[in-house]
């Protein structure tokens, strides 16, 4: 029954970028009451944080914020950013060489600047000259493509030919993976695995990954890399009380079961919550907009009842098989990283130069085996930091933790717990061998597995990308901000075309801005970068 208690202008499923984004804007620019149902017991999704004491100080990690492209004053994302938490959010620079790529018997240091990396690699690949060369023009079509494609996906249904229109000059780019236009294009085997050391970001090999997203990622962080100021738990802080001022609400340990649709039209969501005694209580919320920032796939297959969901389940699937699960080791040191001569840039250490090899070999994760891993250093690119917080995160597929996943969080047993042990052990290993004394400042360690991610935030597998970063992901309809359920959207990196805080966010923004109507969108940038430039004017 609808009261003014559980009735609001626009529910939010999930507390992530993509919905703190636009919950934002719609209590800015439309006085929005927007309520946020967020099933764990922190708000920010991937941009939460948390802390742990060890025997020689206090750490704290961020769960999925590593470093963030396009946060110069004058770019568009950095005016969103602004905009969306009333400049709150500050950003420190990390240092010029932001990622370091070592393998074997070559290690490549990434400096900001595009010419810069273009330089570098040709200095070091000198042989592949014009290849390269020509890389960079296309990384600049399909970075065009890209932003062409956002477009298309604001303009509304009847305007999809348009739309299509649009897209034809380069849309090849968004069909081919990037191993076809490395073999395509490139010789050198190690080139063309420098080139592709980034695939982590958005969690797929370069035989699966379409070239548009390579694209997308490599380019956001051409001029440099940023990390916010006290951490990405800033960023929730920092909207939270935006949308409150508009009489919206956040609600913790409320798990939306399902979107109450009524004819093909989205009117509430049902949501569980537990009573202070463990009771599970069900309440029922209602809005003329329903956002879900839970991804498309549980979405679609999961919160909608069972005669909508299973007119999308075959749809759904086709985008993803791919997506990936990890394991992340959150670390706390001695000392500062500092000692080992490390400034804040990231590490993407391989054993090989084979990224398909890598890719496939995940399930030895199972047996303590490693292949390459992702070392970032939140502790030294926060300058509230000491320095002493380290992660170090490699893939891992949901099924060598499978036999766990119906034991609960915090308790599951011996054999699980020694499983960890073994895995944090060789991670630690794997990273001594790379960064010599690394092991030796090691105070805290603390592993956390997919079945962490699931828990946290219900995605599939725990996989933590949500829709596959394929040539696929370009062609299906439910990769869209619309559904087919009237007054139903979805937000978030499953909108758009890009993963990650940034690709979340402007997910947010596309969202925000169809439900706004046709102009929308325009009017979001046009005030997010007369706010922006205002606020570097009093700075």
């Amino acid at each position: 029954m609808k009261t003014n208690e559980n009735t609001y202008d626009a529910i939010i499923i999930g507390s992530g970028m993509g919905a703190l984004t636009t919950g934002s804007i719609l209590a800015q620019l439309k006085n929005k009451r927007v309520l946020i149902l967020e099933r764990n017991f922190k708000a920010g999704g991937f941009t939460h944080i948390f802390k742990r004491k060890g025997k020689y100080g206090s750490y704290k990690w961020d769960v999925g914020l590593h470093y963030v492209g396009n946060m110069q004053k004058g770019e568009m994302p950095r005016a969103v950013f602004d905009f969306i938490t009333q400049g709150k959010v500050k950003w420190n620079s990390m240092p010029e060489n932001y990622d370091t790529f070592i393998y074997p018997d070559l290690t490549f240091k990434v400096r900001a600047g595009r010419e810069n990396f273009k330089s570098d690699l040709i200095k070091e690949f000198p042989e592949e000259k014009k290849s390269i060369e020509r890389y960079f023009e296309d990384i600049k079509k399909v970075s065009s493509w890209s932003g062409k494609y956002f477009v298309k996906q604001s303009l509304p249904q009847f305007a999809d030919t348009l739309g299509n229109m649009l897209l034809q000059n380069g849309i090849d780019y968004s069909q081919i993976t990037l191993k076809e236009y490395l073999d395509n294009n490139f010789v050198d085997e190690k080139l063309k695995a420098v080139i592709s050391s980034q695939w982590g970001d958005y969690g797929l090999p370069p035989s699966k990954a379409s070239f548009a997203i390579h694209v997308l990622v490599a380019a956001h962080y051409f001029e440099g890399a940023f990390y916010p100021v006290g951490g990405s738990k800033t960023i929730a802080d920092s909207i939270l009380p935006l949308i409150e001022s508009k009489g919206g609400k956040l609600l913790l340990d409320n798990t939306v079961e399902q979107i109450i649709i009524d004819d093909w039209r989205a009117i509430g969501v049902k949501v569980s919550e537990k009573s202070k005694s463990g009771e599970k209580i069900v309440n029922e919320y209602f809005a003329d907009t329903i956002i879900s920032n839970a991804g498309a796939r549980i979405t679609y297959r999961e919160l909608m009842p069972r005669k909508y969901a299973e007119r999308f389940s075959s749809a759904t699937d086709e985008v993803m098989d791919h997506s990936t699960g990890h394991v992340n080791l959150y670390i706390g040191l001695k000392e500062s990283a500092s000692k080992l001569g490390i400034k804040g840039e990231n590490f993407w250490l391989f054993d090989s130069y084979d990224h398909e090899k890598i890719y496939d070999s995940q399930m030895d994760i199972a047996e303590g085996k490693v292949h390459a891993a992702f070392v970032s250093f939140p502790g030294l690119k926060d300058p509230e930091e000491s320095g002493q917080s380290v992660e170090v995160i490699a893939f891992a597929p949901y099924e060598a933790f499978k036999k766990w996943e119906n034991q609960p969080w915090k308790k599951r047993d011996e054999e699980y717990q020694a499983l960890k042990e073994k895995i944090t052990g060789e991670l630690l290993d794997f990273v001594e061998k790379y960064i010599k004394g690394f092991k030796e400042l090691v105070d805290y360690a603390e592993l956390s597995t997919p079945l962490s991610t699931k828990h946290f935030t219900g995605n599939y597998k725990g996989n933590i990308y949500g829709v596959a970063a394929t040539p696929e992901r370009y062609k299906n309809k439910l990769v869209s901000s619309r559904t087919p359920i009237k007054n139903l959207y979805l937000t978030g990196a499953d909108t758009a075309s890009g993963h990650g805080i940034t690709g979340a966010m402007m997910g947010g923004v596309l969202t925000a801005g169809i439900i706004m109507g046709d102009t929308g969108i325009m009017k979001i940038f046009s005030t997010a970068m007369k706010y922006s430039n205002k606020l570097s004017d009093s700075d």
